[in-house]
């Protein structure tokens, strides 16, 4: 798509923006920098969800933070004034890795390096995870004690995890020298949006470690990574890639992640994303358009309605 023809969705003519809500029936929306910031609120975006739901979209969301629990998902999404929200609408890699788990029959028990929350949804799913806890300091001197295998793992799990430690990656690269131990990750975002001021480093550096030492490369099932795209497919019977709308504020784990996918897609300018880095973009790695903000469905809707 060239520049010309890149176009907020606020700026489309009466038939444009009739033609564009018509062309998707489900959309897929990334949360953090979309429905809010990690710890932060955007507005209005509940109100923006429920008015693509009484339109008869379906609405799903695809995050790449398994940090939450599903209880503290579900707050957020009623709290934002969301209805009829289900913890079965939300994707994040956890689930994703949960999904492959069991698809691909991955011998147990497994070592996790996902968050306290991610660990208890794995094991409530019948997963046999195992974790590491120092009971003692980590010095030179125990390390190798602290991070000798157990035994032999069928895979080690990586994801965002505020409480990763050293002896954790250390043991982590262990089990990984058994070839036949699979290697599966989760979160890549280089930035976590805290707030619209501050911007924090995301875990994506501590996995290319392990992969770097180990010379193992991960099986990937977060964004932009095309697994997740087949899994949310699977999962969500999407038989129809084209008539999906996939909304999100990275133009490197949204919009190209929709486009290798099939999906029509909407960058919103609301958290990771400039304006400036998005017409800087090649014309293959922009989206088909954009908005401001999710809340810009909410006067979309309200054109169309005053225009028919």
């Amino acid at each position: 798509m060239g520049a010309r023809k890149l176009l907020h969705i606020l700026k489309l003519s009466a038939k444009q923006q009739r033609e564009f809500v018509n062309s998707f029936d489900v959309v897929l929306c990334d949360c953090d920098g979309v429905m809010w910031l990690i710890s932060a609120p955007l507005p209005r975006t509940g109100e923006a969800v429920n008015a693509l739901k009484a339109d008869g979209k379906q609405v799903l969301f695809v995050s790449n933070n398994s940090v939450r629990s599903d209880e503290d998902y579900r707050k957020k999404f009623v709290g934002i004034g969301v209805k009829n929200f289900r913890i079965n609408d939300i994707m994040h890699p956890v689930k994703a890795m949960l999904y492959y788990l069991k698809k691909h029959n991955i011998k147990q028990p497994v070592f996790s390096l996902c968050s306290s929350f991610g660990n208890d949804k794995l094991r409530n799913a019948g997963i046999d995870v195992r974790t590491l806890v120092a009971n003692e300091a980590v010095t030179p001197a125990t390390l190798e004690r602290i991070t000798k295998p157990e035994q032999k793992m069928g895979a080690v799990l990586y994801d965002i995890n505020l409480e990763l430690t050293y002896a954790q990656l250390v043991a982590a690269t262990r089990y990984l020298a058994d070839k036949d131990c699979q290697f599966i990750a989760g979160g890549l975002d280089r930035t976590l949006p805290m707030t619209r001021e501050i911007m924090m480093p995301g875990f994506c550096d501590f996995l290319d470690t392990i992969s770097s030492f180990t010379r193992r490369e991960p099986t990937i099932v977060s964004k932009p990574a095309l697994l997740l795209g087949e899994i949310l497919k699977d999962v969500y019977r999407l038989t129809e890639p084209s008539r999906c709308l996939f909304i999100g504020d990275s133009l490197k784990n949204d919009v190209g992640f929709g486009r290798d996918c099939g999906f029509q897609t909407l960058l919103v300018l609301s958290g990771t994303t400039c304006i400036e880095e998005m017409w800087q973009a090649s014309a293959k790695e922009r989206p088909h358009y954009y908005a401001d903000r999710i809340a810009d469905f909410i006067e979309l809707y309200a054109n169309i309605n005053k225009k028919c």
